[in-house]
């Protein structure tokens, strides 16, 4: 009787496995296999396909893509510097997990440690709720609204400038906002006092006009956030001061 418990619990165990399996299908299998692929290959983001640069300019704009990588003939996985991981289809579809998560991924899962309920809606800035245009009028004043985003039921804004404001669901104030903020990381912030030499001389040398606006220190590297001329400039260094890439 032991023996024939011990096969049926095999069995039954045997056939979960199977199940969850089965489970990855449709987009779950795709970005399975996108994440873990042999040939995936890093790509510049100015090199990805203009429906995944218009999706990450309409709905990530308070970010910037800090690696990209395509899978021939399977799509592309974006990581993104507030921590969100976004995968996409050879067409550049967007393609979103929902299926069990096994651990393949690993402990944050595909779409990254912070597990986005949703990735943001875009809004109309001529449809802003009232509350939120009076306080833009009032508080920056001759700075339009560029762009508007929904997400976990807050707001998120881009004015020109660029600034980027964090509103409530009922339009209230709470922060502002850099491109450098992240999920659940946060942020050690590197300022003029601390910031390594090397990274201080290159800035210099290189962007001697652009406005330094923060500067954080997470994950071995330091991310900068300037403003120059033509809008934003994100560099990304090593702790020892090389440049790994820069973001605009």
């Amino acid at each position: 009787m032991k023996k024939l418990s011990f096969m049926i619990l095999a069995a039954l165990l045997l056939a979960a496995c199977n199940k969850t399996e089965d489970a990855l299908q449709g987009d779950d299998l795709l970005i399975l296999e996108i994440a873990t692929s042999a040939e995936r290959e890093m790509v510049e983001p100015a090199e990805l396909p203009q429906t995944i640069q218009a999706y990450v300019d309409d709905v990530y704009f308070d970010s910037y893509i800090e690696t990209a990588f395509r899978v021939p003939e399977r799509g592309y996985e974006l990581n993104m510097g507030c921590g969100d991981n976004l995968f996409f289809g050879m067409n550049g579809n967007t393609l979103r997990f929902r299926g069990p998560d096994d651990g393949r991924f690993g402990p944050d899962g595909p779409h990254g440690p912070c597990r986005p309920s949703d990735f943001g809606v875009p809004v109309l800035v001529a449809n802003l709720p009232a509350p939120i245009q009076e306080y833009i009028s009032e508080n920056y004043p001759g700075r339009e609204a560029a762009r508007a985003k929904r997400r976990d039921g807050n707001v998120i804004i881009l004015l020109r400038g660029p600034v980027l404001l964090l509103f409530d669901g009922d339009g209230n104030f709470v922060e502002e906002l850099t491109p450098l903020h992240h999920c659940f990381r946060p942020c050690r912030e590197v300022t003029n006092e601390n910031m390594p030499a090397a990274i201080a001389t290159y800035i210099e040398s290189n962007y001697p006009d652009a406005e330094f606006r923060k500067a954080c220190a997470r994950n071995g590297r330091v991310a900068v956030y300037l403003v120059g001329e033509n809008g934003r400039i994100i560099l990304i260094f090593d702790l020892a001061g090389n440049l790994l890439f820069v973001r605009e």
